[in-house]
């Protein structure tokens, strides 16, 4: 986890518990705010945005507080459990697992053979034991379910012609 990311977790953590209370506050409220300043009724809310004005009423600046207030809600909870995540991921003490594949610590492991590379030596001759598998029509070579116990062939194998 990068330093980045640690920083905007806790950062999002410390900020979670204001959008709480705003949502809270704005979805349970019965005063009207526009820009700042307690609507009454009759009176109309004009807000500027891009060179354009809107005009709302007292009901339709309630409708658009309550909904910016479940906004505020839901980011919230996003925000928190983003910083949550974090600060586990801080008391845990992981890495990026992509950064700590590349730092192997000595010793972590086991040194690799090297091997020629010219074209049609790789790998070398005799790197790997060669193995018998049984021609056609002959018996496979039997191997122990456990040790000092041999089992038979299943009846009929190999095929029979």
């Amino acid at each position: 986890m990068s330093g980045r990311t640690k920083f905007y977790g806790i950062i999002a953590l410390i900020m979670a518990p204001f959008m709480f209370y705003g949502g809270i506050t704005m979805t349970t409220s019965d005063e009207v705010d526009c820009g700042g300043q307690t609507m009454a009724e009759g009176d109309i809310c004009t807000t500027y945005d891009d060179g354009s004005s809107t005009d709302r009423t007292i009901e339709e600046q309630r409708s658009d507080n309550k909904g910016t207030g479940v906004i505020l809600l839901i980011v919230g909870v996003g925000m928190a459990a983003f910083g949550v995540f974090t600060v586990v991921q801080i008391a845990r003490g992981r890495q990026n697992p992509a950064v700590a594949m590349h730092q192997p610590q000595p010793g972590q492991y086991p040194q690799q053979a090297a091997y020629p590379q010219q074209p049609g030596q790789y790998p070398p001759p005799g790197a790997y034991p060669q193995q018998q598998y049984p021609q056609p029509g002959q018996q496979p070579q039997q191997y122990p379910q456990q040790p000092g116990q041999w089992q038979q062939p299943p009846p009929g194998y190999p095929p029979q012609r």
